[in-house]
């Protein structure tokens, strides 16, 4: 038996606002992934529930906006420390928002 990934690596601490954002696009691409294998699995002729694609296709729209929700506040979070000169987070949130964009 394996060890689970999760088992071998310590907790990871931050900022929160920065780990929320890499937690929302982690959602993301969970959705986007199982998105993308019903869509094979229908081109693929094993003819998936509509439902469940109707299903697959809301969450993947309410993962975007939680993104984008993220992102934003992100953004103003690096805003407001970036404005704080003094403050020891600027440059590691600065390096954060040349990464996301």
């Amino acid at each position: 038996m394996t060890k689970q990934a999760a088992q071998d690596q310590p907790p990871i601490s931050g900022d929160p606002v920065l780990l929320n954002v890499l937690a929302t696009a982690q959602r993301f691409a969970a959705w986007y992934a199982e998105y993308l294998s019903a869509g094979s699995m229908t081109e693929a002729g094993a003819g998936a529930d509509e439902r469940r694609t109707d299903e697959l296709v809301r969450n993947l729209q309410h993962a975007v906006f939680d993104l984008m929700a993220a992102v934003h506040e992100m953004n103003r979070h690096c805003a407001a420390a970036t404005a704080e000169p003094g403050s020891p987070k600027v440059r590691h949130l600065a390096l954060a928002r040349v990464a996301v964009h």
